[in-house]
């Protein structure tokens, strides 16, 4: 089990700004070039620096400077639609991008429901499939997400909340490319240095290039990606998607943070997720039939509230600080090995 979900962030809607990495690069690399043309060391040195804030500011937003915050620790809960293993439907660079991801018909929803139909009868969790206030007044677009199940007899798209479990590459790669950027920028400075420093800049850009691909190739190959396992017991096994008319599936809670995806065409989705876990409910709750807002009330206050508090406890900072102490830190329990705590010494 690892805990890649540390190292990403989301930011605030008033702290949100498109990625600008491409504008530095192209910059950065102009710069370079008028520094070896005139032999202008300070063109050299702009170009570099332009070039290390390109690297810093593209993993800033891979990092999560893409994932526009709209509510921390959210409880979800809903039927998997549709599962979706690290690299599927990636090529090429794409699959720098290592998050095992699922997709959820929120609960009690049936997959032939519309996404307008889920909305005006759930003012709970219709929220995570609604665009917002706080994205739209950036001048943001929302599509939305959804599958189409084929067995259904009159098609349309099913609307879903799209959740993601953190994989490392990201992270691990941009170590790489941060790092790598310096002795880049210092190669743009040789360029500056009329004909030997064109030929030493060469020279050092070849290597630095060499040293960047090996290095990130291992570290790309070796990294850890996102698995089920990171945030759910693996004794619950894997996870059961609904069949091709949208029924059964396993009724999954996920705790994380809801967010803008910026990254895509528009939507929202819970990423990263930190728990999750299967609970069984009602067969009423599995979407045999479309919800109605008595169904939906009935759901929240029989499994959505009381499964969501109880699992939220767990990140209670009472509980957490509990959890850390000493005594509550043993492996086997007091009463088998006889431990006890010290006594306290006057």
């Amino acid at each position: 089990m690892a805990d890649c979900h540390k190292h990403y962030f989301c930011v605030e809607p008033a702290d949100y700004e498109p990625l600008s990495a491409a504008t530095l690069a192209l910059l950065g690399a102009i710069f370079a070039v008028i520094g070896g043309v005139f032999g202008s060391v300070v063109s050299g040195v702009v170009g570099g620096a332009l070039w290390i804030a390109a690297v810093f500011e593209l993993c800033h937003y891979l990092h999560g400077g893409k994932l526009i915050c709209l509510e921390k620790g959210v409880c979800a809960i809903g039927r998997v639609a549709a599962v979706h293993p690290v690299g599927a439907d990636k090529s090429g660079l794409e699959k720098m991008d290592d998050d095992f991801t699922f997709d959820l018909i929120l609960g009690p929803h049936a997959a032939t429901e519309t996404k307008s139909e889920m909305i005006a009868s759930d003012n709970n969790q219709g929220r995570f499939i609604t665009d917002q206030t706080a994205v739209t007044d950036l001048g943001l677009g929302y599509r939305g997400d959804s599958v189409n199940f084929t067995g259904i007899d009159d098609p349309h798209e099913t609307e879903i909340l799209h959740v993601e479990i953190k994989g490392c590459r990201v992270h691990d790669v941009c170590i790489v490319l941060k790092v790598m950027s310096f002795p880049t920028a210092a190669a743009a400075v040789i360029c500056s240095i009329p004909v030997i420093g064109w030929v030493a800049c060469l020279v050092a850009l070849l290597v630095v290039a060499i040293i960047t691909l090996v290095t990130g190739a291992i570290v790309w190959a070796a990294t850890h990606n996102g698995q089920l396992s990171d945030v759910m017991d693996p004794a619950s096994g894997e996870l059961v998607p609904a069949d091709e008319n949208g029924n059964g599936g396993d009724m999954v809670l996920v705790r994380g943070d809801w967010v803008y995806d910026a990254g895509h065409d528009g939507w929202n989705e819970v990423h990263p997720i930190r728990h999750a876990q299967k609970i069984t409910v009602d067969e009423k709750y599995m979407g045999a039939s479309k919800a109605d807002a008595n169904l939906v009330a009935e759901f929240r206050r029989e499994v959505y509230d009381p499964w969501c508090r109880e699992v939220g406890r767990s990140e209670d900072p009472l509980v957490v600080a509990e959890q850390e102490k000493p005594q509550n830190r043993w492996q086997i329990h007091p009463l088998i090995d006889g431990c006890e705590e010290a006594p306290v010494i006057k």
